[in-house]
């Protein structure tokens, strides 16, 4: 079976396109496995949805991605990759693998520490504000927790008026 040098090349081309973008399609899920467990330790589910069901993860990752200067980009990045280093020192293990409780206390410690001029803690520090506005903003907490009214302070003309005493 014959094959042209227009059907070859562009099959080489095809092949060559999907490995070079092959690394970076891995590399996301990680960073996002990573940022879903630490979304899903912040606001863990229990009788109602928690920031990972309600996929807050993702609006942070959004907005780090779309919102930030590059410089800013690259200290999230920069501490993103120091919390699993420290997770990875202190447990022996990715944050991911940790059980709850180690999760738990982990964050617990990040959230109690007092320095503020790091990338690990600047990465936590916005991962937690994005994720709880995230969740804030979620469909479900603005539709069964908070409902959100669209028109605040309705005027309802039926109601007869009343001198306050």
């Amino acid at each position: 079976m014959p094959i042209s040098r227009r059907t070859a090349l562009k099959q080489v081309f095809i092949v060559a396109g999907g490995v070079i973008f092959l690394p970076a399609c891995a590399h996301h899920t990680d960073n996002s496995t990573t940022l879903e467990t630490l979304a899903d330790t912040l606001i863990p589910a229990d009788a109602t949805p928690g920031a990972k069901a309600t996929g807050a993860h993702l609006f942070a990752q959004k907005m780090i991605k779309d919102c930030y200067p590059p410089k800013q980009q690259q200290q999230y990045a920069r501490g993103r990759q120091a919390f699993e280093e420290q997770a990875q020192k202190q447990y022996g293990k990715p944050f991911v693998d940790c059980d709850q409780t180690q999760r738990n206390a982990f964050v617990a410690a990040l959230d109690a520490s007092k320095t503020t001029n790091d990338d690990l803690h600047y990465f936590f520090r916005q991962n937690k504000r994005l994720v709880i506005q995230g969740y804030l903003g979620s469909q479900y907490f603005l539709t069964k927790i908070e409902v959100y009214e669209l028109v605040p302070g309705r005027w309802h003309g039926c109601v007869p008026v009343t001198k306050k005493s």
